[in-house]
């Protein structure tokens, strides 16, 4: 969830993750904002509404269609993440990396991700990975371009074989454990967060990896997001269309041992879902990108959204953790819910953007204080 920021000498990070600017080429003048980036993660916020409100059990073709987000919303907002992550860490010169903003960022939304958690099971609260994966940015973000590709490839079939090792040797057929919360043991946290949580850095690695790739990429080209847009959504087709023949062969087989890592299952960390949804993640911010500011009705609302997405993604989990029931909702609920909601926070955030630049826990994450202090 990346703020999309002008771009200038220093990135002035805000929002649920680093600046989102295209960086300008030496000796050129900086480049306008890319709102679409803003577009994107607006649409993400409201996948994320959409699955965590339910219901998750699919029944029949008009709940399949509500619940589309499923497995592929929370992998946009990391793409993003990694994308502003790597515009953020670019290097500038006379611009020291800003280690002291990203521990900052990293530190807050691990453990408030960790307390948020405690208010409810029924929403797995993706913030303390973000945490993780920021460290993750420090320390990748001067890899080559190349390398960080290749490291993503590499985990998106290491990451799955480790998972599926640890379920194995745990005696579990999938991962139903309790989600991490503050007050939990700190190996538990640690492990959860590398390997058996719900946001398992082993898998959940490979989006954010993508996203910093895709910062090295010349963003302003656009038949560089033509090429995105295409390649994102064959590979997201053809993820899926492999996931479903592979259930179709391995039928009841196919969820057993190491035979998982052909699967394609949604939130399953394997191989085929992660392609699939990192390739749908690709397609949707080039052609968001492409779209930019045109179409100011739809985008406008999308775009303010956007620049709140940590506020917003907060109060909907503090929302839920208040009204929905124990049983969940039916859904025809789940859909009166989410519009509501939906509609509600596009408002605030459009009434919100014409008072103040950034949101309340945007501001917190900006850290303007470390930066004037040094």
């Amino acid at each position: 969830m990346a703020d999309a920021t002008d771009t200038s000498s220093e990135a002035r990070p805000s929002g649920f993750a680093p600046a989102v600017d295209v960086p300008a080429r030496e000796g050129r003048p900086p480049t306008r904002r890319l709102t679409g980036v803003d577009v994107a993660r607006g649409l993400a916020l409201i996948g994320m509404i959409i699955v965590n409100v339910g219901p998750a059990e699919a029944q029949g073709l008009l709940h399949r269609l509500y619940l589309l987000p499923y497995g592929r919303a929370s992998i946009l907002f990391v793409v993003i993440a990694g994308l502003g992550m790597g515009f953020m860490l670019r290097p500038r010169p006379g611009v020291r990396t800003p280690w002291g903003v990203v521990l900052w960022r990293a530190a807050i939304l691990l453990l408030g991700g960790l307390a948020l958690q405690r208010l409810t099971d029924d929403v797995s609260v993706i913030l303390p990975v973000y945490g993780v994966l920021f460290v993750l940015g420090l320390v990748v973000h001067r890899a080559p371009r190349a390398v960080v590709l290749g490291l993503a490839l590499v985990m998106t079939v290491v990451g799955p074989v480790l998972y599926v090792g640890h379920l194995l040797t745990a005696g579990a057929d999938h991962h139903t454990g309790p989600p991490l919360e503050l007050g939990n043991p700190v190996a538990e946290v640690v492990h959860g967060l590398v390997l058996s949580g719900r946001y398992p850095l082993v898998t959940w690695c490979v989006p954010f990896l993508v996203g910093l790739w895709v910062s090295r990429l010349d963003l302003r080209d656009r038949a560089v997001l033509h090429r995105m847009v295409v390649w994102g959504a064959v590979a997201a087709v053809l993820g899926f269309a492999l996931s479903l023949l592979s259930m179709s062969i391995l039928d009841r087989e196919g969820d057993v041992g190491y035979a998982r890592l052909l699967t394609g299952a949604a939130h399953g960390q394997m191989p085929l879902w992660l392609v699939s949804s990192v390739g749908g993640a690709l397609a949707v911010v080039a052609a968001c990108v492409l779209l930019g500011s045109r179409a100011p009705w739809f985008t406008g609302p999308l775009i303010a959204a956007g620049r709140l997405a940590l506020t917003l993604y907060v109060l909907h989990v503090l929302v839920l953790a208040a009204v929905k029931p124990d049983g969940g909702f039916t859904l025809a609920q789940g859909m009166a819910v989410s519009a509501v909601l939906t509609v509600t926070f596009l408002v605030l955030a459009v009434l919100w953007r014409r008072v103040a630049d950034v949101g309340p826990l945007e501001w917190v994450l900006r850290a303007s204080w470390w930066r004037t202090a040094r």
